[in-house]
């Protein structure tokens, strides 16, 4: 699905400092993660700046404040819609703007994404005069019918055009011309912007054409949820015409393990693997999931067999949430050793970020987006490819 906004949400709760950004339209599990990343605290909503792709660049001044999950839903129909879905949208802005408002409630801009049946468009008439020449040469102006092609010459072309336009209330877009002639869907009031856990660890799509070659691949597409039963895998098959997952191939729309959703698309492993690995995800607590993501960002992990090597060593380390900076980690040593009123005198007098940094390196942990993690024998966490094997990974 092409990305309709860049954004930069961060947050500053008791103190630290978190910043997350990311493309919308976002997964579901993108969006958990993100506000995992936050640590957002229960009614306080994020800053949040955003950056419209240039097919929606019009839009960067004129939405009011929101959350991500709304601007999320925008995004999302944004990206749905065809040439003459974005003509109508952008229409609706515009006529939205000429009425002297500044800025538009994202509300209004989600009703105008599902509202493009109820405009007329006519693409390529970006002025008056092609608008004044597409009414006459196709009806809509009745003096104009029995006229002959000399006489037609001779028309004023643009006033047509522009008396029209005004007359209906229509506006020119970078898509073509644009009215309305019905009243709007109310759809955000129908809307549940409230993010959910979603009924999968892992979200495929699944086709027939794993051999590239254009003759063979049927064309048809399914999406899979797992983990899944063996009837649901043989029932994916059929959807899209495979008889054997060998002759299948996939890409991963979404995981609970956001990161391995790219190595999962890339990856040449069964589907039995991917099942299995799907059902472990499905497994992890919260607090195992947080510190599973945190180590496959600290190794760099890049490959499933080291991604499902990673789950049965997340004992061997200590994650902490609460840090994201090397300040909070030297605050957070502080006030461990000293009587609260000692460390808030020593505080406002040290070097709190390197102080943190060495505190960091002798403990041999890392900061991740998800907090510092750190092995319990205190030796360095390694990337996956340096890390000791003997017949296989060796996890310590």
């Amino acid at each position: 699905m092409d990305k309709v906004f860049h954004i930069r949400t961060f947050n500053s709760p008791n103190g630290g400092y978190r910043e997350v950004e990311l493309d919308l339209p976002a997964t579901d599990y993108e969006l958990l993660d993100a506000m995992e990343q936050l640590r957002q605290e229960d009614g306080k909503r994020p800053y949040l700046e955003f950056h419209a792709t240039e097919e929606y660049d019009y839009l960067n001044k004129r939405i009011q404040e929101t959350d991500l999950f709304r601007l999320n839903a925008l995004a999302k129909r944004l990206a749905e819609l065809d040439t003459q879905g974005m003509a109508a949208f952008e229409g609706l802005v515009c006529m939205d703007i000429q009425k002297g408002g500044e800025t538009i409630p994202i509300g209004s801009l989600i009703d105008y994404a599902h509202s493009g049946n109820c405009c007329h468009v006519v693409e390529d008439a970006v002025t008056d005069e092609e608008l004044g020449r597409f009414l006459v040469e196709n009806g809509f102006i009745p003096e104009a019918e029995d006229l002959s092609d000399k006489a037609r010459k001779l028309l004023d072309y643009t006033q047509i055009g522009k008396t029209y336009r005004e007359a209906e209330g229509g506006t020119f877009t970078g898509f073509g011309y644009v009215e309305r002639h019905s009243e709007l869907r109310q759809v955000y009031k129908t809307l549940d912007f409230t993010p959910k856990k979603p009924a999968y660890t892992i979200l495929l799509e699944v086709s027939k054409g794993f051999f590239n070659d254009p003759g063979y691949d049927s064309g048809k597409t399914a999406q899979l949820k797992l983990p899944a039963s063996p009837e649901v895998l043989e029932t994916t098959l059929e959807a899209v015409g495979a008889w054997d997952w060998r002759e299948a191939g996939w890409s991963c729309l979404d995981c609970r393990a956001p990161s391995l959703s790219e190595i999962i698309s890339d990856a040449e492993v069964g589907i039995d693997f991917l099942n299995d690995l799907a059902q472990r995800l499905a497994d992890m607590e919260p607090k195992a999931l947080s510190t599973y993501k945190a180590l496959l960002e600290a190794t760099d992990c890049k490959d499933l067999q080291s991604a499902e090597a990673l789950m049965d060593s997340l004992d061997n380390y200590i994650f902490s949430p609460q840090y994201s900076s090397p300040a909070e980690v030297a605050k957070g040593e502080l006030s461990a050793v000293l009587r609260d009123e000692d460390a808030a005198t020593l505080i406002p007098h040290l070097n709190l970020y390197q102080y943190g940094q060495a505190l960091i390196e002798r403990c041999g942990g890392t900061l991740t987006a998800y907090g510092l993690i750190e092995r319990e024998d205190h030796q360095p966490i390694q990337a996956i490819e340096n890390m000791p094997s003997q017949g296989g990974m060796e996890m310590l």
